[in-house]
């Protein structure tokens, strides 16, 4: 008896182990579906971010490559903000989205989060332009007190569609006393990679170079992408009048335009970067550079 009894037991543990740990997953799976665990994932590391990190010369190499899909990210809620940044002070942010959307609560937060984005992204790209004054890659234009202005527009998003190689920028067009500027900026970085500067010249202030002119502008920027190299002829004439122009007196009247290239290498591969001087009869005028 006591033998048929010890048989039952070790059947009935075989079952078990048979039976059990099958019994017990199924009752895991009934209760996670009962109870659904939502995970959140991080957006800056979904959807379009960046399959490699990218250096900001690659960036550059590959804009130039004229391969690149651009596509426009959303942007809502980015075009009804206005930002501005005086001397020192903190940056003064107003957000004006029609009433309605601020109904709904997550569009609210969303634009508050947006808001904030941006005026970190003035805040940078006004230090940015600073450095850059600073070592010769752009004229000085405004005053350290100066009062700086943006109105945000949008994103951008730059593919290889044989690599799916892609990189996030943004566009700002800022403001300052009598100048203009539209800057291209890397997100990852907050690297400038490309400008356009507009003035009036009846406005009475004129961009002003440092005492050895633009001779330095080359190399600031080549360093400043990381490139590896820069032709030993690109401060010539024709370039240093586009350059230099900026600090001149107006042309008497006429329209003029000027276009060339500024010769870099990267990784042995050959970047021309385009470089343009405008002005129409002697009122207004503009500096592109990359663009």
């Amino acid at each position: 008896m006591v033998k048929w009894a010890a048989a039952g037991t070790v059947l009935l543990l075989l079952a078990a182990a048979f039976f059990l740990p099958e019994w017990l997953s199924a009752a895991n799976d009934k209760q996670l579906l009962d109870r659904p665990a939502i995970q959140l994932q991080n957006t800056d590391q979904e959807g379009f971010a960046e399959s490699l990190q990218l250096s900001v010369a690659e960036k550059v190499l590959l804009i130039r490559s004229g391969t690149l899909r651009v596509t426009e990210l959303d942007k809502e809620g980015a075009s009804w903000m206005f930002v501005s940044i005086s001397g020192s002070k903190e940056p003064d942010i107003s957000a004006v989205p029609p009433p309605e959307l601020l109904e709904d609560d997550e569009m609210a937060a969303y634009i508050q989060e947006a808001t904030h984005r941006w005026e970190q992204r003035l805040a940078a790209v006004k230090q940015e332009l600073r450095s850059l004054q600073a070592a010769g890659g752009l004229p000085f234009l405004w005053s350290a007190d100066g009062e700086l202005s943006c109105a945000s527009s949008g994103e951008l998003l730059y593919m290889d569609p044989d690599t799916r190689l892609n990189f996030q920028v943004y566009r700002m067009s800022i403001k300052c006393e009598s100048y203009s500027m539209n800057v291209t900026v890397d997100v990852q970085s907050g690297r400038i990679l490309a400008f356009s500067l507009q003035w009036e010249w009846s406005g009475g202030s004129l961009p002003v170079w440092p005492p050895q002119g633009a001779a330095n502008f080359g190399g600031v920027w080549r360093n400043y992408w990381g490139l590896d190299s820069i032709s030993s002829g690109w401060y010539n004439e024709y370039n240093r009048d586009m350059l230099e122009r900026v600090a001149k007196d107006p042309e008497t009247g006429g329209d003029y335009d000027a276009r060339g290239l500024i010769a870099f290498t990267y990784d042995s591969q050959p970047v021309a970067i385009p470089l343009a001087f405008w002005s129409i009869a002697g009122r207004s005028c503009g500096l592109s550079w990359n663009v």
